[in-house]
């Protein structure tokens, strides 16, 4: 399995060299180096550890995921699986996420997520979980019951419109673009949102819909097709009610 060969995880034994740990860039995280291969009770006190993936919505064509930091705090996350053509997607999340929605799936299909915590560039933790996908016709831009179990009282409460503190979101800007993805970053220079929604249409003119956490402040959307303009429409929200919108156009490179 490519998820779990493929990775170089931390090592306690002193004088191995690794090839992510060849690419730190700064003599502080060269420093952290030094500390992850020294034996165990010479380990770093603050641990970043991962809680449980689990799988907070299905439709035919996305897998809802969320989860814990029950310890310490990490940089950034990957989430890594397998589409329905057995190719490997990559979806970088930012530190601030606990949940993330996968689109562009294939109905009835079997999926295994990979997501690991990252330290700059290096792999501190790993949890995985699998999920099938439903059946064909449902419905495309999830509602907002969807969401994991724990937003729910937040996103009931009338009380997020009559916040007083105004909210804008900044530009929407392309950070990377490859044949089968764009990635996405945005600022929120005033005021603050309780979640986002990312929404699109697919090479086949299908609506994709992607929420996010409040947190989060970048995005890549892997599934889509080479050389195809697409339209991006990112939604700042307060509760239910969508605040502000901003979008952009990219086109994603050409293929092999």
């Amino acid at each position: 399995d490519w998820m779990d060969t493929g990775i170089t995880m931390p090592s306690s034994t002193a004088g191995t060299e690794h090839p992510e740990e060849m690419l730190l860039p700064s003599e502080e995280q060269k420093h952290e180096k030094l500390q992850t291969e020294r034996p165990p009770s010479e380990a770093p006190m603050v641990q970043a550890k991962l809680g449980e993936l689990r799988v907070s919505s299905i439709t035919s064509n996305s897998v809802g995921l969320h989860w814990s930091v029950p310890e310490g705090s990490f940089d950034s996350f990957t989430l890594q699986y397998r589409d329905a053509q057995g190719q490997p997607q990559a979806l970088p999340i930012d530190g601030g996420s606990r949940w993330v929605t996968v689109p562009g799936l294939s109905p009835s299909q079997r999926y295994r997520f990979h997501l690991y915590g990252l330290r700059g560039r290096k792999k501190i933790d790993h949890v995985s979980t699998e999920a099938v996908t439903g059946e064909g016709q449902a419905r495309e831009e999830p509602l907002p019951s969807e969401e994991p179990q724990e937003e729910k009282p937040k996103t009931e409460s009338p009380a997020s419109e009559a916040l007083p503190a105004r909210a804008v979101l900044g530009e929407l800007k392309v950070s990377s673009v490859t044949p089968n993805s764009v990635g996405l970053q945005w600022s929120v220079p005033e005021g603050s949102f309780d979640s986002f929604l990312l929404q699109y249409r697919d090479a086949q003119g299908q609506p994709q819909a992607l929420p996010m956490d409040g947190g989060s402040r970048s995005v890549t959307v892997p599934g889509l097709s080479p050389s195809q303009w697409y339209r991006f429409y990112l939604c700042g929200l307060q509760g239910r009610k969508k605040i502000d919108r901003v979008s952009t156009d990219v086109m994603t490179g050409e293929g092999e």
